[in-house]
């Protein structure tokens, strides 16, 4: 008799698997290059003027996502990769295996998505701060994201 793992199927399986793992991303660094990308972009005309009250709301509207939306989503997902199968057969395991991977890549995500976030955020406090304190080198170093010195 075989079951889940055995025979063709567990071939079939070694066959077409995921194979080997990415490293996941550097959320942290995603975010920090994305948020100076954006203020290089923005900055890069004669035109543009900083606009703290504009940064200001833009920061807090990113720290209230995080302390509220992404703290309710995080404690929602909670129980996504604690499900238990139904019954004591394949088809229950199955589901149960697939159902808490999908929970556990969800709350995987949660936490990306959540760096990411505060990174991005940390570096537009850096910019403000920077602009505030009118440092130049700062705000020069922070729009030489992407370009060979």
């Amino acid at each position: 008799m075989t079951g889940p793992g055995s025979g063709p199927q567990r071939v079939n399986d070694q066959s077409n698997g995921p194979g080997p793992q990415a490293p996941p991303p550097d959320y942290r660094n995603l975010g920090t290059g994305q948020a100076k990308a954006d203020f290089a972009a923005a900055s890069a005309n004669g035109g543009w003027e900083f606009d703290p009250e504009a940064m200001d709301k833009v920061i807090k509207s990113l720290e209230d996502c995080i302390k509220n939306d992404f703290r309710r989503a995080q404690n929602e997902a909670v129980w996504l990769d604690q499900i238990k199968p139904p019954g004591d057969e394949v088809g229950s395991q199955g589901y149960v295996v697939a159902a808490n991977k999908s929970g556990a890549e969800y709350k995987s995500f949660l936490q990306g998505a959540e760096q990411y976030t505060r990174a991005y955020v940390e570096t537009l406090i850096q910019i403000r701060t920077a602009y505030q304190e009118q440092d130049q080198a700062a705000i020069d170093a922070l729009r030489q994201i992407g370009k060979v010195d």
